[in-house]
Formats: structure tokens, C-alpha cells, sequence
């Protein structure tokens, strides 16, 4: 997924069995979707007449990466209250 330029990626680096190199892949759609507090699945919608199971990724990243962090706004509506209060 892009961030403020288009070559930024967002990926995962691991080891995989016990290996001492490194593998690199990208999050899943769940993946960022839990790091954005939505709950799994939240982006698979009904996409070019075809159900929402059939949702290619594209599109859920593209939703993902326009959204706001549900915690963050949740923080920033505590704040405004907190001062107009």
C-alpha cells in the first residue's frame, strides 16, 4: 500500500523457519484493517456486481489507505467534547 509517495511500501519482515534471512510481504487487507480498529472483513464489499467475498484486494487497500484509524478519531471526538464541555 502507497503512503504520501508512490514509491513507499508497507511490508512485514520475518524469518521463516528459524532461517536467518530475511522474508518481506505485504500486509493483508485484514491485516490493515485491524491496524486501522475496523473489525475483519470491514472492506470486502459488493464490488462490480460481484459479492463481497469476491472483492479484489486493490480496492480494499485503496478504502483502507483513504480512511481514518477508528482509535485516533475516537481520541480526537474525546478531545473536542472534553473542551466544549
Amino acid at each position: 500500500m502507497n503512503t504520501l509517495t508512490a514509491g513507499d511500501k508497507h511490508a512485514v519482515a520475518s524469518t521463516s523457519s528459524g532461517e536467518a534471512e530475511l522474508a518481506i510481504r505485504r500486509l493483508t487487507p485484514v491485516e490493515c484493517e485491524c491496524l486501522q480498529g475496523f473489525p475483519d472483513g470491514f472492506s470486502a464489499i459488493p464490488w462490480k456486481n460481484k459479492p463481497a467475498e469476491e472483492c479484489p484486494d486493490g480496492p480494499r487497500y485503496k478504502a483502507l489507505g483513504n480512511s481514518m484509524a477508528v482509535p485516533v478519531m475516537r481520541w480526537i471526538g474525546n478531545r473536542i467534547q472534553t473542551a466544549l464541555s
